[in-house]
């Protein structure tokens, strides 16, 4: 898919390095092993959205499908380029992940898990919760204790799901 001299589509394995390189670029996210993108990029590219701009990636959003809830999509990273922030970009990849499973799978739910100080996550997912009508729900999930030693900041779960377990994916 094409949007404003931006390409939409799903990662190759030759991806991966610059994934890896856009993550890196990208605070506060946690940075994984370059080998996680690579996995990504091959094994859950039907659940992540890659965007070029001039041959070159300019966003990511990595995600799954929840083992205990077979229509619940994870929301695992979303990166976006400095040279992008601030233009929808990560909204806009959310929506292109939703329509690539249109036939495949259900989505009757999206979920992520969000620091309490990443006001900018927190933004996107209740902006896209207001634009389609989605219940959004916030709960604990992992503590700072559950990290450790490590220092990391707690996440919380968001969970944004459609009246009656409706198919996102039909918005």
């Amino acid at each position: 898919m094409t949007q404003n001299n931006l390409v939409f589509r799903s990662p190759t394995l030759e991806d991966g390095l610059a994934i890896y390189e856009l993550v890196k670029a990208s605070p506060p996210l946690d940075v994984n092993s370059s080998y996680l993108y690579f996995l990504q990029a091959s094994h859950f590219a039907d659940t992540c959205i890659v965007v070029e701009q001039n041959r070159e990636i300019v966003g990511f959003l990595s995600g799954y499908y929840r083992p205990d809830d077979s229509h619940s999509l994870f929301v695992w990273q979303v990166a976006v380029s400095e040279t992008m922030r601030g233009q929808g970009l990560a909204k806009r990849m959310i929506q292109a992940l939703i329509a690539n499973q249109r036939g495949r799978v259900k989505v009757s739910s999206i979920c992520c898990t969000i620091s309490p100080s990443n006001q900018a996550s927190q933004a996107l997912f209740k902006s896209f919760a207001k634009q389609y009508d989605l219940k959004m729900t916030v709960t604990e999930f992992i503590t700072e204790a559950h990290f450790g030693a490590e220092g990391h900041e707690a996440e919380e779960l968001y969970l944004l799901s459609s009246p009656n377990k409706a198919d996102i994916a039909l918005l």
